[in-house]
């Protein structure tokens, strides 16, 4: 049953023509991450929080990508918890933009306080404006997540500006 399957695919894939965008180089960007939770929600308080944001991104074709990224921040509040962010994203660019590109992102991720409570698995749906430069691009984008904690959800919503090489 299994080989039925298994067979065809495994064809498919041997004589598969790759996309050009598949042999163009990962992307890499670093930026600002700015996070905000607006309310209290299970065990995690309002708070505001500035770190930094890695990214690297693999082109699937010319409209698609897929990413990695890494978050740290630290809350703006007297108890100033350090977080990291963890995310698994697919990009897709959107059609139109002479000057810039805009661009949905969407994935799985974490929110990992390394004090206190309030740590869970994560989803997120965001937009990003790129505008490209000479040699490298600005990015600026709003990417909300659903924090799932054992008891309750919690909304986060990083705003990130930075650079892609």
């Amino acid at each position: 049953m299994v080989l039925r399957f298994a067979l065809p695919l495994l064809a498919l894939l041997l004589t598969a023509v790759p996309s050009s965008a598949q042999n163009a180089p990962a992307r890499i960007g670093i930026g600002i991450d700015a996070l905000a939770i607006p309310v209290r929600s299970g065990d995690v308080d309002p708070s505001v929080g500035l770190g930094i944001r890695g990214r690297i991104a693999l082109p699937v074709n010319a409209d698609l990508s897929a990413a990695a990224s890494l978050g740290i921040s630290t809350s703006l509040a007297s108890d100033a918890v350090i977080t990291a962010t963890p995310q698994v994203s697919m990009i897709v660019t959107l059609p139109g933009g002479e000057n810039s590109v805009r661009y949905i992102l969407g994935g799985f991720g974490g929110y990992v306080p390394f004090s206190g409570g309030g740590a869970g698995p994560t989803v997120h749906l965001g937009f990003g404006w790129a505008v490209p430069l000479s040699e490298t691009s600005l990015y600026f984008e709003i990417d909300p997540a659903l924090v799932v904690g054992s008891d309750a959800l919690t909304v986060v919503v990083p705003l990130r500006a930075g650079v892609i090489f």
